[in-house]
């Protein structure tokens, strides 16, 4: 959830800019971008980044000015990792800002919003799945397509609820707005784990934060 058309403090803005673009150039940098040479793995990226504004596009007003959509952001770090995943969605939100006439003044706290929290929450669910649980393919599947992504979706979701309430809104959320948030946050949930499971298993090239020798070798 970003804050698209409200209008920000001038100072707010120009800090979470700043902040934004030291992040995710810190993280393009040092990004594995080899990794994109993979079949098929590059293309995969580039689609999801023009997927991604038309996925937040598609949202529905709830009150006190914020809206409800589908993230997308879960898959796309559950396949590419934090650093590919935090660029490519930053292009995200530079497209949705280009594509459908949201204020070029909030661009940075949409960045830290959609882009880089998300990134950091989904790299450390995968962080600790690999580290508290058993390696197996079946625990890589449920512990971070489904179950991750469900806590993946909701740290997101109320962590950007709070920040549109604190920054953004006209009239408290209420629980109503909550509640609809985990509901959607466990269907896309649903969802992340049902296309984690077919890329991993018909295109395994494309995701790229499953280890054979983790998961497989020796099993």
């Amino acid at each position: 959830m970003g804050i698209f058309s409200e209008t920000l403090p001038p100072a707010l803005a120009l800090l979470a800019g700043a902040a934004g673009l030291a992040i995710i150039s810190h993280n393009a940098r040092r990004a594995n971008w080899q990794r994109l040479n993979a079949p098929g793995a590059f293309s995969a990226w580039c689609c999801s980044i023009i997927l991604l504004p038309f996925l937040w596009h598609m949202n529905i007003p709830v009150a006190g000015g914020a809206a409800l959509h589908l993230a997308g952001m879960p898959i796309f770090i559950l396949m590419f990792g934090r650093r590919l995943a935090m660029t490519g969605i930053s292009l995200s939100v530079l497209a949705y800002t280009l594509a459908f006439d949201a204020r070029w003044a909030n661009i940075g706290i949409n960045l830290i919003l959609l882009a880089v929290v998300p990134s950091y929450v989904g790299d450390a669910v995968m962080r600790a799945t690999e580290r508290f649980l058993p390696h197996n393919i079946f625990i890589y599947l449920l512990g971070n397509g489904l179950f991750g992504a469900m806590l993946m979706l909701a740290t997101i979701g109320l962590f950007s609820l709070g920040a549109f309430q604190a920054l953004a809104a006209t009239a408290p959320a209420g629980g109503d707005a909550v509640a609809y948030l985990l509901l959607l946050s466990w269907g896309e949930a649903l969802l992340t784990g049902f296309l984690l499971t077919i890329f991993t298993v018909y295109r395994p090239e494309w995701v790229l934060t499953f280890d054979d020798n983790v998961y497989l070798h020796g099993k």
